[in-house]
């Protein structure tokens, strides 16, 4: 063997066992990086299986992608490298694949309509939009959460958002949309609109105040979101109400850069909610968020304005839209300057949200407002100082899923031990920053009750009770909205007795007053209405009165009092009393006292936890 061929022979060895060491080394590479977390993200791995709206393409590659994240990785690497169009309709997989294994090189490409989406997203950073909930429409009432990619304007309204929610046909069934949005039987998808159509939704129309999360986020995170965000452009996903919803979809959207599980743990649903507490609780150890900005509704911004007018200035405003058209500008000429000013501004809210919640002005409306701003046209371009109003965000508040242990002395003397469990959201007294004031959502209350000699017995269980007192808070003309109650379920009928549940329907309908901004009553007319008699009959009507005092932020208290007549037995009445104080230890411990008088009277007191 000649010299030159024995050192061609080594040659070819060492080549081979550098390229077999080199294909060892990638194809571990591969196996570690298709159960990385991030990979499984991209391929929502853990719900149910995208699809694609058109037919030419497919969102997995693999015949069995959604299922084997390593062949769904495979395919990727092989339909970028023979078909680098596949490129452009995967940037996020790319990005990710570039990442960690740097010694892959894929085909150069152009993807003008990918490029064209990133500039029209030209963005400095992100925000997280919390919007309150509404309970005008089942879908909306838990909140909603949607992304905003802030750009350079200063008001933000012409950025581009990116909100999740499930594809519903126009004018379906309230019931119908419950009961398939609760079974899967919508799909949904991301849409993207510019800010100002989300403005005039929440704020203007449904009258929703609104927190923006500016998300600490890096350019790099921030092109990788909207890479995935271009990935799901035509993608549907089954849409589930209390599960996979837009608070799901956006905690999971947001693991891809936060690397953090933002998803609540102990619970088979997820609320929007939810999502902002699992940030604030990563904050020490992941900065999430840089600062909360809070948005104000149309309704919202009045009542601020309205608080923080002089009564000379109140007066003046009332005696506005009791006048004629024509008197406005004398009215307001008898203030000064800066008090006019502050006047008009205010009226000028007025009528932006009594044209909402009315659908239009008057004409007399109309006039007044013209002169409001004939006049204030005429004035120096003076900007009033209006004080900003210090709000504390939706993830300070209390966490909607609660259990409790209580103590309750019965109408029989005895002691009766008691296990209370709330599914979500908040009643009366939770401590509900980011909620609707003096409301109420309950879903899936359970009330266990232990009675030695009696054993245990189901006190009650509620599916839903949603009370909205609708509280106006400046007494203006037309600012006033009915107080209802809507509840329903399975109860013991009365105190005095044990196994003695029925199916029941409460409600109630009347007005409320706001004596003072802590501080609400109401009255409304009541109806009950069981599926058993043991009081007299299955329905009754009558009327009940009560508040809600939020004393301290660690102290509230409630009272309901009511008397009701039995539409088939009008001799016979009943009447109920409950009184509730609840002391604040923290975010997720609170102690509440309870007394309740129907048909004998229970004394409680009950601690519980908030998770």
């Amino acid at each position: 063997m000649t010299l030159y061929s024995f050192f061609t022979r080594c040659c070819i060895i060492f080549f081979c066992t550098v390229t077999l060491a080199y294909a060892n080394n990638a194809s571990q590479n591969i196996n570690n990086l298709a159960s990385h977390s991030v990979w499984k993200q991209l391929l929502h791995t853990e719900q149910t299986a995208v699809t694609l709206n058109h037919n030419n393409s497919n969102f997995y590659l693999a015949e069995n992608g959604f299922e084997d994240p390593l062949s769904e990785l495979e395919a990727t690497i092989r339909a970028f490298s023979q078909t680098p169009k596949r490129q452009c309709q995967f940037p996020a997989r790319k990005r990710f694949i570039e990442k960690h294994i740097p010694s892959i090189s894929f085909p150069d490409v152009a993807c003008p309509k990918y490029q064209e989406y990133l500039n029209t997203f030209s963005t400095h950073s992100a925000s997280l939009i919390f919007a309150s909930g509404y309970l005008g429409n089942p879908a909306s009432m838990f909140g909603h959460v949607f992304l905003k990619f802030n750009g350079e304007s200063a008001d933000g309204l012409l950025d581009n958002t990116f909100s999740y929610g499930a594809k519903v046909p126009d004018n379906e069934n309230k019931l119908v949309y419950i009961t398939k949005g609760i079974l899967g039987g919508y799909q949904g998808k991301f849409s993207n609109q510019q800010y100002h159509h989300h403005h005039l939704t929440y704020s203007e129309t449904e009258l929703r105040d609104m927190w923006e999360y500016k998300l600490a986020l890096s350019q790099h995170d921030i092109q990788f979101l909207l890479a995935h965000l271009w990935e799901l452009e035509n993608a549907t996903m089954t849409y589930y109400f209390f599960e996979q919803n837009c608070a799901y979809q956006l905690a999971k959207l947001l693991s891809l850069v936060f690397d953090e599980p933002l998803i609540a743990p102990n619970k088979v649903w997820v609320m929007p909610f939810d999502l902002v507490v699992m940030m604030q609780r990563h904050q020490s150890s992941r900065p999430m968020f840089n600062e909360v900005i809070y948005h104000g509704s149309r309704q919202q911004t009045l009542y601020d304005r309205w608080q923080q007018l002089t009564d000379k200035e109140q007066q003046t405003l009332l005696q506005i839209l009791k006048s004629e058209p024509e008197d406005t500008q004398a009215k307001l000429a008898a203030l000064g300057g800066a008090s006019a000013i502050r006047v008009i501004d205010t009226l000028y809210d007025y009528f932006a949200f009594i044209e909402q919640k009315e659908d239009d002005l008057t004409t007399i409306q109309q006039a007044q407002k013209r002169q409001a701003m004939i006049k204030r046209f005429a004035m120096a371009p003076v900007k009033p100082n209006w004080k900003s109003v210090d709000r504390r965000p939706p993830h300070e508040a209390q966490d909607t899923t609660r259990i409790g242990l209580g103590l309750y002395d019965t109408p029989s003397g005895d002691v009766a031990g008691e296990l209370n469990f709330r599914a979500n959201y908040y009643d009366l007294l939770t401590l509900n920053a980011g909620r609707i004031p003096y409301s109420e959502l309950t879903t899936f209350n359970l009330r266990l009750r232990y009675l030695e000699g009696e054993g245990l017995a189901v006190k009650e269980f509620t599916p839903v009770r949603i009370i909205n007192l609708n509280t106006s808070e400046s007494g203006l003309p037309l600012d006033s909205n009915w107080a209802w109650k809507l509840a329903f379920g399975y109860r013991e009928q009365a105190n005095n007795c044990t196994h003695c549940g029925a199916g029941y329907i409460d409600s109630f309908i009347g007005k409320s007053w706001a004596f003072h901004h802590n501080l609400v009553g109401y009255a409304a007319l009541s109806t009950s209405i069981t599926s058993s008699n043991l009081n007299g009959g299955f329905i009754a009507v009558g009327s009940e009165v009560g508040g809600v005092a939020h004393v301290t932020s660690e102290i509230a208290m409630s009272l309901a009092v009511g008397q009701q007549w039995f539409v088939n037995q009008p001799s016979k009445d009943q009447h109920y009393l409950s009184i509730t104080a609840r002391y604040s230890i923290n975010q997720r411990w609170d102690v509440r006292a309870n007394i309740d008088n129907k048909h004998g009277t229970d004394f409680g007191l009950l601690i519980s936890h908030y998770y």
